[in-house]
């Protein structure tokens, strides 16, 4: 008698970011427009049941997928913006978290209809205070830098590094030299920012 194979027991949250991870892979492979549940399953190793548990529907998921893609480019670019010794450093991380197909992702997202995560705006204020409290810890004494110079400095780096990841390529025209003309324009945008918050810093 042939042996069934054995049934492998998840935690939910387990199943779920299984889930999610194929569901990703899927929409790399295929674009999000062809995101279906049958491909994710299959994906996942899971039955199609079992996404249904776990997110509803075909929406449930792309707005569990939409959040996670939230939280995921969050935490990359506070980790750029916030902790990196200098502004190159921010700006070549914030630039490598949309690549890889999740500016495409975003965009379709928010086009798709799905709602966005309700804390969408918290999130890009985590990364503006993470970014002020670096610029404070740079300041002169006295010289308190100014926030709405910080959120704009986060918008442009993060409309420039989505942009990038969409039609930078087309843009520069590089071909093989592709890398290098992107690192030189991260360089070069780092150069203006690092430049502005330098003259801010050490304004009387």
């Amino acid at each position: 008698m042939t042996d069934r194979p054995k049934r492998i027991r998840r935690t939910a949250e387990d199943a779920r970011t299984l889930i999610l991870d194929a569901a990703e892979k899927v929409t790399r492979a295929q674009g999000p427009a062809s995101l279906r549940l049958q491909d994710v399953a299959r994906e996942a190793g899971v039955s199609h049941p079992t996404i249904l548990h776990h997110f509803g529907n075909r929406e449930g998921l792309l707005q569990a997928l939409n959040a996670r893609t939230m939280t995921q480019l969050t935490q990359e670019v506070i980790g750029g913006m916030g902790t990196a010794g200098s502004g190159e450093d921010g700006v070549a991380r914030t630039f490598a978290a949309y690549r890889s197909g999740v500016a495409e992702r975003l965009v379709w997202l928010m086009q798709s209809g799905a709602h966005p995560p309700a804390d969408r705006l918290k999130l890009f204020e985590e990364i503006v205070i993470s970014l002020h409290e670096t610029r404070r810890r740079f300041a002169q004494p006295g010289n308190e830098p100014d926030l709405a110079d910080t959120r704009h400095i986060v918008h442009l780096t993060t409309v420039a590094a989505l942009g990038d990841a969409l039609f930078g390529a087309r843009l520069r025209q590089a071909g093989d030299g592709e890398e290098a003309a992107r690192q030189a324009f991260e360089r070069f945008l780092a150069g203006m920012i690092d430049d502005f918050v330098n003259v801010k810093a050490s304004a009387p």
